[in-house]
């Protein structure tokens, strides 16, 4: 059910500030006014004058000059009261959004959350008390949406024989994380903390297309192990003697980029370019060195991968480690940050 007295308060909050900008919309108007009439009587007298009239209107003339009233009196006034008009009609917009968006049933999360960013950019304090239950009022909106798509893609991944796990927002499927933002209206999916799909329309179908496709990318490529490993091996000593390392371990973010470049064409190295570069993202590369460094042990040369876990800053930055997915989960894993080869 819609909340009707925090409806109540924003409509009465709406209305103070509709009687405020109409206050300042008038006043700004009639400063307009003044200036334009203080012209135009000017303009009038210095007509009369030059017709050679029996009446001396200098004086006059004189203390219209002297006045002054649009350089030192509003001027100085109408830059604010732009600026206070503007800030009144974004706020009237927004409490005026906010409280459509709640009446609506279900409540209208976009509408919502839009004007609930606007209005927590204001310093007002009126505003500001309702600010808790209206962000409330929005993350159970979300909820309720979150557990209605949850339910029918549950059903629709169920029919392919895919069972999904988590709750909204965050889903797990097999390996992948799928985020809604129903706010933002979009699914982004990640093959562990890794974005396979950034954006993608926020539908069952989508979402199933979007996972049957990242699946098939990541997991579903034919790949020989022990060819890996070789190459694998060769971006590990580049990378180490580019780094100019002084031991024997390596960043494996260093390692993954210069296998990027090994496992370029003819094509690209004649003329790199969008059109000529095959890819090979960090979710393909990451699932790779689970499956052919760490689960299947492939050796080069009698000699084995080590990874070494990283450090807490290490993992606050993607140019410095990997989450590597080891489970049956996107969150069961474990940050890497170094590799070296070792003696099996």
């Amino acid at each position: 059910m819609p909340n009707d007295t925090l409806i109540t308060q924003l409509d009465q909050l709406r209305e103070v500030y509709t009687q405020q900008q109409k206050a300042a919309a008038t006043l700004q108007t009639m400063l307009k006014t003044i200036i334009a009439a203080q012209s135009k009587t000017q303009k009038a007298l210095m007509d009369y004058s030059a017709q050679n009239t029996g009446l001396d209107v200098g004086p006059t003339q004189e203390t219209f000059a002297d006045l002054r009233l649009k350089e030192e009196a509003i001027d100085p006034l109408l830059p604010d009261l732009r600026r206070e008009l503007k800030m009144l009609a974004s706020l009237t917009g927004a409490l005026k959004d906010s409280a459509a968006a709640l009446r609506s049933e279900p409540a209208d999360v976009v509408r919502l959350d839009k004007a609930v960013i606007l209005l927590q950019g204001t310093p007002q304090q009126d505003i500001a008390t309702l600010l808790p239950e209206l962000n409330r009022e929005l993350e159970l909106a979300q909820i309720q949406l979150g557990t209605e798509f949850g339910q029918k893609l549950r059903d629709a991944l169920a029919a392919e024989g895919i069972s999904i796990g988590g709750r909204s927002p965050h889903f797990e499927i097999g390996r992948f994380e799928l985020e809604v933002n129903f706010a933002k209206r979009f699914i982004t999916l990640r093959y562990g903390k890794d974005n396979v799909v950034p954006r993608a329309p926020i539908t069952v179908e989508a979402a199933i297309k979007t996972y049957d496709s990242a699946s098939k990318s990541v997991m579903g490529r034919n790949q020989n192990g022990q060819a890996w490993i070789s190459q694998f091996y060769e971006a590990y000593t580049l990378a180490r003697r580019k780094r100019d390392a002084g031991g024997t371990r390596v960043n494996i973010v260093d390692c993954y980029v210069e296998m990027v470049l090994l496992r370029q064409g003819r094509a690209f190295s004649s003329e790199p370019s969008k059109r000529t570069f095959s890819d090979y993202t960090r979710a393909q590369f990451i699932h790779d060195f689970h499956e052919f460094a760490q689960r299947r042990r492939f050796a080069h040369n009698r000699q084995v991968v080590k990874a070494h876990v990283a450090s807490k800053s290490q993992t606050d930055s993607p140019a410095k480690s990997m989450w590597m997915v080891e489970g049956d989960s996107p969150y069961d894993g474990r940050y890497v940050a170094d590799v070296e080869f070792e003696k099996e």
